[in-house]
């Protein structure tokens, strides 16, 4: 549910297992744009409408979930040869989340210039010997 100055917008949870017909703007649920009563069903079709979403819900049907596959992540030649060098670094390189590992790869690819992804490798592999994250310092925060 949303409400505007002018309008607003109504849609059922699991409203795409309903058989509503729906206005063309999913983005203002299952009813488009509400301006006024009249824009909505009857009071009949509505009632049908709660009714079934009840009766899904005691049944436990849940909605559909909406994954993007992920990104393969590539780490290129100098960056793992840099890690390999320490072992430390390596080893806890390893044991990370592939999350924790893109957060390192990116920092030091998204630089600008040789000189700053140079020292941004070299700061990497500092913390990775040391046991730390990329954003250690906020860990705790």
């Amino acid at each position: 549910m949303a409400a505007f100055k002018a309008h607003c917008a109504f849609g059922f949870w699991l409203g795409d297992y309903l058989n509503i017909e729906t206005k063309l703007d999913k983005a203002m649920g299952q009813f488009g744009c509400i301006a006024s009563l009249a824009d909505l069903p009857g009071d009949a079709k509505m009632a049908k409408y709660i009714r079934d979403a009840i009766k899904l819900h005691h049944v436990g049907v849940k909605p559909a979930a909406v994954r993007t596959p992920a990104e393969k992540l590539v780490a290129p030649g100098y960056f793992l040869a840099a890690i390999k060098k320490n072992k430390k670094a390596s080893a806890t390189y390893t044991a990370f989340t592939p999350s924790k590992k893109k957060e390192y790869i990116e920092w030091v690819v998204e630089a600008k210039t040789e000189a700053t992804r140079d020292k941004r490798l070299a700061q990497a592999v500092e913390w990775m010997s040391e046991g730390k994250v990329r954003n250690w310092k906020y860990v705790n925060c």
